[in-house]
């Protein structure tokens, strides 16, 4: 999604501008997106969650795909065909990246993303910087809610490691037909019902007192919502054979602002 992601600096930054984005297209290669566990609730409704195991890791994802480089989602011109936008697709083309070996992060944006201009004297542009140098306008908006998406990122961090010490990560045997016969998709895994249901009750409270249970209960009933990538699936097939009046029919509202707020 992202190609060339800088720290945004008042040297580098402070005569320039940017431009929010028009279209969710960046997006398109995506087969699974990051969540956060505040989003959960939302996102659950619309889509399935799975999680993915990086660097011994797990984290929750949005599965957009069980075809690898498709997002079903995003529609060919750009539009989100579902009811609710990951946050992380509303931020862009800006991320929080660790800087270092140590905890602390930068805030970077995609130069090669088409939405850094060279002057901020253009309709419907932003500039970065106030006359302090201070973050300006939407950007200082963008600084702040990436700031309160890594906090989440955290906790939610802490509430996967809390699930995987007690076992209850476990592969989800999903099979996906595109084209050439089903074949079976690897690497996203589910919350084991089964070993919750056998978890001690000593377990059993502990991850009650950390919150966990409603973020267990809303991955599995997000299961539930694996249908829908057929139906997008079908919907894309549509869609490039150009019929606007399906486009218009499946079309959700796009939740682009950047308010961190998921209730």
């Amino acid at each position: 999604m992202y190609k060339s992601l800088v720290p945004v600096s008042p040297e580098r930054h402070g005569g320039k501008a940017w431009r929010g984005f028009s279209g969710y297209l960046y997006a398109a290669g995506e087969a699974v997106l990051p969540l956060c566990a505040a989003e959960l609730p939302r996102a659950a409704a619309d889509m399935p969650v799975g999680f993915l195991r990086q660097n011994d890791a797990v984290s929750p994802v949005a599965i957009c795909s069980l075809v690898p480089g498709r997002n079903f989602y995003i529609a060919p011109d750009g539009r989100w065909l579902g009811g609710y936008v990951p946050a992380i697709l509303r931020a862009y083309p800006f991320a929080l990246v660790a800087a270092g070996d140590g905890d602390q992060r930068v805030v970077c944006i995609d130069e090669e993303s088409g939405l850094l201009l060279e002057a901020p004297d253009a309709e419907g542009t932003d500039p970065f910087f106030d006359d302090q140098n201070q973050p300006a306008g939407k950007f200082a908006q963008v600084v702040d809610f990436l700031t309160h998406l890594e906090r989440d990122r955290q906790a939610t961090a802490r509430l996967c490691a809390l699930l995987d010490s007690h076992g209850l990560f476990a592969d989800w045997p999903l099979k996906v037909d595109a084209g050439q016969g089903a074949q079976d998709v690897t690497g996203i895994l589910r919350i084991d019902e089964a070993a919750l249901n056998q978890l001690a009750d000593t377990a059993f409270l502990e991850l009650r007192k950390a919150g966990a249970l409603p973020f267990i209960y809303t991955h599995l009933l997000s299961t539930q919502r694996l249908p829908v990538l057929s139906r997008l699936a079908q919907l894309q097939t549509q869609l490039q054979q150009r019929q606007p009046s399906l486009a218009d029919a499946f079309e959700m509202p796009i939740d682009d602002d950047l308010e961190f707020n998921f209730d």
